[in-house]
């Protein structure tokens, strides 16, 4: 790492805000889901066997320049293709920490060091930014939310499986040991939500307690999905179609109660 390497200075620059139907908010769930439980899914997504391969369901996880995060010239570009109707989650600055794990010269033995550990990580985090760009000739840039600040969220402790195999063992702030560990996860996060089908850039990183560095470009093209009228009422099935139609009546059954 370079050590000449500074914090930039922060000019104003009006960014116009994307509308916020399209952002999760945090006091929100998300099918069935809150900023908590995503979080937890993809900190277990990002130390699992081969994360770039595999995604939660309907939610793209993007992850951060991992294992360059402490060089402000070097930053993760990638091409991702989905359906529309997927969600993105956007992990702007993160950290974990787990149960027996040693911060600041003292082992994590309770939940409360678990959570004094990961809020003085979080608190030392800034500045950050999180963009998004549409493609084409009327591109703007526009901030993910007004303030990202808002979007602070923290898990609650939950069991992390570290794998063997996973390729960031070595490549974070600290290493990575294969096992099972009770965690917690905190962070900036953003899910967006039903983006309409086109191309789109999303950049995102910041600073982080001891020199951490991220920044990484996403360009990300949703492509529409067939869609396939589910409801025949009224096309397929006129009113007195089921009478002509050569078809056994059922008769209910009736009991003497």
């Amino acid at each position: 790492m370079s050590k000449n390497r500074r914090k930039p200075i922060i000019r104003d620059i009006r960014l116009k805000v994307l509308d916020d139907k399209y952002v999760v908010k945090t006091s929100e769930n998300y099918r069935g889901l809150s900023y908590g439980d995503m979080i937890v899914t993809w900190q277990r997504w990002l130390l699992s066997e081969n994360p770039d391969e595999h995604q939660y369901g309907d939610i793209l996880f993007l992850r951060g320049n991992i294992g360059y995060h402490q060089s402000n010239s070097d930053y993760l570009k990638c091409f991702i293709e989905i359906s529309e109707g997927m969600s993105i989650l956007v992990p702007i600055v993160t950290t974990h920490f787990t149960i027996g794990e040693s911060y600041k010269g003292t082992i994590i033995n309770n939940e409360f060091y678990l959570r004094k550990a990961v809020r003085e990580h979080v608190d030392a985090a800034g500045p950050f930014w999180a963009t998004l760009e549409k493609m084409g000739k009327n591109h703007n840039v526009l901030k993910l939310v007004p303030n990202l600040e808002s979007f602070r969220v923290e898990s609650m402790p939950f069991e992390l499986e570290v794998s063997e195999e996973n390729p960031f063992l070595d490549k974070m702030d600290e290493p990575n040991y294969p096992g099972k560990y009770t965690a917690l996860v905190s962070g900036y996060f953003v899910l967006l939500r039903d983006l309409p089908v086109s191309s789109y850039r999303i950049r995102f990183g910041g600073y982080g307690m001891d020199k951490f560095y991220t920044d990484s470009l996403y360009e990300i093209n949703i492509i529409s999905k067939e869609r396939t009228g589910k409801d025949l009422s009224g096309s397929s099935f006129p009113s007195d179609l089921l009478l002509r139609m050569k078809k056994n009546a059922i008769k209910p059954v009736h009991k003497n109660s």
